[in-house]
């Protein structure tokens, strides 16, 4: 899924398949999946994040800004068993042409513990002032997902 969005309705479609493509990538690596309320989706382009920065508004009310400003829907999206309740659009940035990333809701510290050495090849510990988390990736898929402390 590598082309420009245009439109809400493949914007919830980008929401779904970063939802589906995360949780497949969390099954072949760790051999579970873990619940997912927020993602980002990036954009590739200054226009492409205008107008999805537009949609985006229309969705819902501003929560937080981090590369890209994130809200809280108005209503949920349903992507497989998930409800997406907080949607953020990246910042086009060169080194992210991936699609997108999803938070994973899970004890952080637990998951750090049964995760984070045994699969040190798909896992990415990284450190921030006040928090840190751990990045799950493969090169085969064009998502990541997150573990984030606190």
């Amino acid at each position: 899924m590598a082309k420009s969005i245009q439109s809400k309705e493949q914007l919830i479609e980008a929401v779904r398949y970063i939802t589906s493509e995360t949780s497949r990538m969390a099954q072949k690596v760790v051999g579970k999946t873990f619940p997912i309320k927020s993602l980002t989706v990036f954009t590739h382009s200054q226009a492409e994040y205008e107008l999805l920065v537009q949609i985006l508004e229309s969705m819902g009310k501003p929560y937080n800004y981090n590369n890209g400003p994130r809200i809280e829907l108005n209503e949920s999206i349903q992507a497989d068993d998930n409800w997406i309740t907080h949607l953020r659009i990246r910042k086009p940035d060169h080194e992210r042409p991936q699609v997108g990333c999803n938070d994973f809701e899970t004890d952080y510290e637990a998951f750090k513990g049964d995760y984070l050495l045994k699969y040190a090849d798909n896992f990415n510990l990284i450190k921030r002032p006040g928090y840190e988390m751990i990045e799950l990736y493969d090169k085969k898929f064009d998502v990541f997902a997150y573990v984030v402390s606190n």
